[in-house]
């Protein structure tokens, strides 16, 4: 699902990897509110759903978030920010790193942060590509470092979606790669990555128009035909399948869904063409999120599918922006680093 503004264990196999820390402890917790120190979380970007993959698959893509936590004295929790689509992105309480580290240092038993944090980022708000799970992922990671505390994977995981509700999107964020995630109707969150082959190549195009998630889950029938879920449930699953077996076997009749694209197309003029577009290096196109942005991925010609996605969107009116980038395999992290004197 797409964003507003802002491990994982299991089993291993083929092309499979488990979680681990994201972490570094290489040194004592407790110097954590040391003078001249702070602590830097850096998520990537998630495309979701894919397709066929309804709330349940997120990719991680190199487009980051870099939040860099300077802990202070006071109560003051202050955020400067440094990116794409300022207008988008609010600097007061209800950002959403803020209230994830906030959140985070709650649920460990510590004391309210208090400081700056220092957000630099390359993914835009509101058009499809997680900067709301990177958000929520960031303050979380900063959350627990500054708490001192272990923060098992299945809590942070937990935790993000009671904030922001897309565990699709914050698995993946989380641990990079290709993840598949199962939140609803268990005790816990149950995710599985294969890393994603950089031969693929991921082209994003970001209209100027905006899709809010909400909006976007009000277009969504109530209940669907069992013909609808069948066609469905089938690619999911040969999805799953092809790329957790090593395989990657996409083509463009995989990602055709019936249980939010046809729906949610409509929201912005020019996507029922992306979808429809075909060509030579083309293994598939799909909403990324709720939208507006669509995902194509590409073994070649991937200037020319680029070209030819943004002239669709263009022929009706709407204005984009392109990307061509590939998968991140690593995930979040988050460090402890030296701070400069003026930014304490």
């Amino acid at each position: 699902m797409n964003g507003v503004s802002p491990y994982f264990s299991g089993m291993t196999g083929v092309g499979v990897q488990i979680g681990m820390s994201k972490i570094d402890h290489s040194f004592d917790s407790s110097a954590v509110r040391d003078t001249g120190y702070g602590w830097r979380a850096v998520v990537p970007a998630t495309s979701a759903n894919l397709g066929c993959a309804f709330d349940c698959g997120g990719l991680a893509l190199k487009l980051y978030l870099k939040a860099l936590f300077v802990p202070g004295e006071g109560e003051q929790l202050a955020l400067e920010y440094k990116g794409v689509t300022p207008d988008r992105f609010p600097t007061d309480d209800s950002n959403l790193i803020l209230h994830a580290l906030r959140f985070a240092a709650a649920e460990l038993d510590v004391p309210p942060p208090a400081g700056k944090v220092f957000v630099e980022s390359e993914i835009p708000i509101s058009v499809g590509l997680g900067s709301s799970a990177a958000a929520v992922i960031a303050g979380l990671l900063l959350g627990a470092r500054y708490s001192g505390k272990d923060a098992p994977a299945e809590d942070i995981l937990r935790w993000a979606e009671k904030i922001e509700g897309h565990i699709d999107n914050a698995a993946a964020a989380y641990h990079g790669g290709l993840v598949l995630a199962l939140s609803n109707n268990v005790e816990k969150v149950h995710s599985l990555k294969t890393d994603f082959p950089e031969s693929i190549r991921l082209v994003v195009v970001s209209p100027s128009v905006t899709v809010p998630t909400h909006e976007a889950r009000q277009v969504l029938p109530k209940a669907y035909e069992r013909a609808d879920v069948l066609h469905t449930l089938q690619r999911t699953a040969l999805l799953a399948a092809t790329c957790f077996s090593g395989y990657f076997d996409l083509f463009p009749e995989l990602f055709h869904d019936k249980l939010h694209q046809p729906y949610r197309q409509k929201l912005v003029p020019g996507i029922e063409r992306c979808l429809k577009y075909r060509r030579e290096g083309l293994l598939g196109v799909a909403i990324s999120g709720s939208g507006s942005s669509v995902i194509a991925f590409v073994t070649k010609h991937d200037e020319q599918i680029a070209e030819d996605l943004q002239e669709l969107f263009n022929l009706e009116g709407v204005q984009t922006e392109a990307r061509s980038t590939s998968a991140d395999n690593h995930g979040a992290w988050v460090t402890r680093e030296p701070v400069e004197a003026n930014r304490t």
